[in-house]
């Protein structure tokens, strides 16, 4: 048997699809764990439906041919660093995290791992 808490200002963890497309449309509401393959090069668009501190994580897939890239929308924070580029592999999975903070509207990358 598994049990699920939710707590008041947080969203208990469910794993979201994603639809590939131009622009990928991000319901924070309905999760925190999203998951896509991407068949070109595509945007993330600005997640709606967020709560502060909500964490979120992508896992980004190429899909086949690889070497795709995501350019993410306003609402996404990268710091001095700068957004990173995804493997180029085909098939390769991407995971990157990020935290809601509303005091800025925004959200902040906290890591990723690449190349599963």
């Amino acid at each position: 048997m598994s049990n699920t808490t939710i707590t008041a200002g947080h969203v208990a963890p469910a794993v979201e699809a994603l639809t590939d497309a131009a622009t990928i449309a991000v319901d924070a509401s309905a999760g925190n764990d999203f998951r896509v393959t991407i068949s070109a090069s595509r945007t993330m668009a600005n997640p709606t439906g967020a709560v502060d501190g909500q964490r979120i994580t992508f896992h980004v897939t190429q899909g086949g041919g690889g070497g795709f890239t995501l350019t993410w929308q306003s609402k996404y924070n990268f710091g001095a660093a700068g957004q990173p580029a995804l493997s180029t592999t085909s098939g390769a999975t991407d995971v990157l995290g990020f935290i809601y903070n509303a005091a800025i509207g925004g959200w902040l990358y906290v890591g990723a791992a690449f190349g599963f």
